[in-house]
Order: C-alpha cells, then sequence, then structure tokens
C-alpha cells in the first residue's frame, strides 16, 4: 500500500512536470516569436507566474475531481486508477511534445482516469463530466476564437492610421504583461486539476473517501508540490510546441500576438474565478492565434499545420483512455 502510493505521488507528480513543459510552448510562444521577450525570460516569468497560479483557489480541482468518476471505493483500486491514469496521460504529453503538436492535458487527465476507472469497476459520472468538464473544454475554444476575431477587426480599425513602429512596440511592451496573466492563468488552471488527483490519492491512503464530503479541500503539501513540478517543467521547456503555435500554424504580427494572448488570458482567469470550469490552455490559446487571421491584413492560416492540432483534440480522450485501461489491465494482470 505504502510503495503504490508513492508511485501514484510520483506519478501525478511527473504528469504536473510534462505538463508545464509541453504547455509552455503555448504560453510565451507569441511573445517570443514576436520579440517582446527573450526566451530566457519568457520561460523565467511563465515558471514564476504558474507557480503563483498554482496556490490561488481550489475551485476547478474540486470540480475535476467531483466530476471525473466515482472511484472505487478501497483505496487500494483508487491508488490503482490513478498510477494507471496519470501515467497514461503523460506518456500522451510525451508522444504529443515530440510530434511537435499541442494537446490538452486536461483532456489526456479526463481521459487517462475515466479509461483506468472503467477497468476498476468505477462509475462514470456522465451528466457531470459532461456539463463541467467536457463542455467547456469544447467550448471555450469555440467562444475564443469568435472573440479573438472580433478583437482583432476592432483594434486593427482603430490603430489603422498608427505608424507601424510605435504601435509594435506598444504591443510588444503590453504582450509581456499578457504572458505573464496568461501564465497565471495556466497555473491556476492546469495545477489545481494535477492537485485534485493528488489530493484524491493522499485521502485514499488515510481511508478517507473523498466523494463522500468528509474532507473537500486541497492541503497546501499537494498545492506546494504540484505548483513546484508545474513550474519546473516550464522554466525548462522547449520549443516545439511554440513553434507549432506561435509560428507555423498562423502569422501573427506583435498586435495579433498580444490580442491573442490577451483574449485567451482573459478567458482563462474567467473560467477559473467566475465558474471554476477547466478550459485548456493549448488550445485556447490556438484557437486565439487563429481567430486574429480573420481579421486585419496579412492573415494566413497554414491548415498543413492546424489539422494535426483538430486531430489531436480528438483523441484527446480517447487516446489517454484506452492507454489508461490497457495499464489498468496491466496492472490487475500484475496483481499490483
Amino acid at each position: 500500500m505504502e510503495l503504490l502510493f508513492v508511485v501514484a505521488v510520483v506519478s501525478v507528480t511527473a504528469f504536473a512536470f510534462v505538463n508545464g513543459f509541453h504547455d509552455a510552448g503555448a504560453t510565451v510562444g507569441n511573445a517570443v516569436a514576436n520579440r517582446a521577450l527573450s526566451p530566457r525570460i519568457a520561460l523565467w516569468l511563465s515558471g514564476a507566474f504558474n507557480f503563483i497560479g498554482a496556490l490561488l483557489g481550489q475551485g476547478v480541482a474540486l470540480a475535476v475531481a467531483e466530476n471525473t468518476v466515482s472511484l472505487p471505493h478501497d483505496p487500494h483500486g483508487i491508488l490503482s486508477v490513478i498510477v494507471a491514469g496519470m501515467t497514461a496521460a503523460t506518456a500522451w504529453g510525451i508522444v504529443t511534445y515530440l510530434l511537435a503538436v499541442p494537446v490538452s492535458s486536461s483532456y489526456s487527465l479526463v481521459g487517462g482516469v475515466l479509461g483506468a476507472g472503467l477497468v476498476y469497476g468505477a462509475v462514470a459520472d456522465f451528466e457531470g463530466m459532461l456539463m463541467r468538464l467536457i463542455l467547456p473544454l469544447l467550448t471555450a475554444p469555440l467562444v475564443v476564437l469568435g472573440l479573438s476575431a472580433l478583437v482583432t477587426a476592432v483594434v486593427t480599425r482603430l490603430a489603422a492610421t498608427s505608424a507601424p513602429k510605435p504601435l509594435f512596440r506598444t504591443a510588444r511592451a503590453a504582450d509581456a504583461v499578457m504572458t505573464g496573466l496568461l501564465s497565471l492563468g495556466h497555473g491556476v488552471q492546469d495545477a489545481q486539476k494535477s492537485a485534485a488527483v493528488l489530493a484524491m490519492a493522499v485521502l485514499a491512503y488515510e481511508g478517507i473517501d473523498f466523494a463522500a464530503g468528509e474532507d473537500t479541500t486541497v492541503g497546501w503539501p499537494v498545492r506546494l508540490l504540484i505548483a513546484t513540478a508545474l513550474a519546473v517543467g516550464t522554466v525548462t521547456s522547449g520549443w516545439r510546441v511554440a513553434r507549432t503555435v506561435a509560428v507555423r500554424m498562423v502569422k501573427l504580427d506583435p498586435l495579433k500576438s498580444v490580442i491573442a494572448n490577451g483574449v485567451a488570458a482573459t478567458t482563462t482567469l474567467v473560467s477559473a474565478f467566475a465558474v471554476a470550469v477547466p478550459v485548456s490552455i493549448v488550445y485556447t490559446v490556438s484557437a486565439a492565434n487563429v481567430g486574429t487571421q480573420f481579421s486585419g491584413r496579412r492573415g494566413h492560416i497554414r491548415t498543413r499545420f492546424l489539422y494535426p492540432v483538430i486531430g489531436a483534440a480528438l483523441l484527446g480522450i480517447p487516446v489517454p483512455a484506452v492507454l489508461g485501461a490497457a495499464l489498468a489491465g496491466l496492472l490487475i494482470l500484475m496483481g499490483v
């Protein structure tokens, strides 16, 4: 039991690290591509704000914990589901990073835990999952795309008579601020999802049924551990996903970059604090970038890079679910 708990903690922490490593490209890619920030400063700024954001609130954490699956009531089963599900989600994140395709850690987490949970006899709360998890995850990029196109149309018209150099200089300064806010939102959103799963592991180890409502808080040791893993993953990140989101898929100038980051950051923070629902940072930024291409001048969407992003989104829950189920079956065969 003790060893299984340790493995569960490691698997969730690894997921948080890979989450930061994978998603940093989305949070800082626009600013780096448009020279608002240097790569090193951008990553350290993002890492710092991710850490701060990870410690703010727990509404998203509770939404994830209470609306994924009703886990088995025995502690051993809960820990096994977490190990299999989070390992599957982490593996999917690594594979997609190597392919330079952005993928939602939220999709991966929900899919991995759902697949593993069903193998162990958990009951899926499909209504709660649909309304509190899947629906926000699916609709947020569409809303962001529309908002981004609208804001771009308005701002570019207002700035039509401005000289490009001072306009872009101001946009780059604003983009540095928006990158910090977007990173803060990423910490608030993604750290809480990992913290929710780790909190379930801790409660299971202590013999407390999370679903029974005996304790519905996420402790500070859990939040600090996840915040640290997410921040370290962000600071050590590479640029494969960043190039796809900010350079290959679309053509951004400094003005469109700050608009996209501003819309994405606002959506992320409002979703976390106002309605406590999860959204995907990667797909929010990607949708915001694409939305800027429908307004203003010189917009261009390179569909050969966009289609793999859409494909990964469609597979984002099914693939981790299958992997989670396979790993859970393997644990059962091994007698773990």
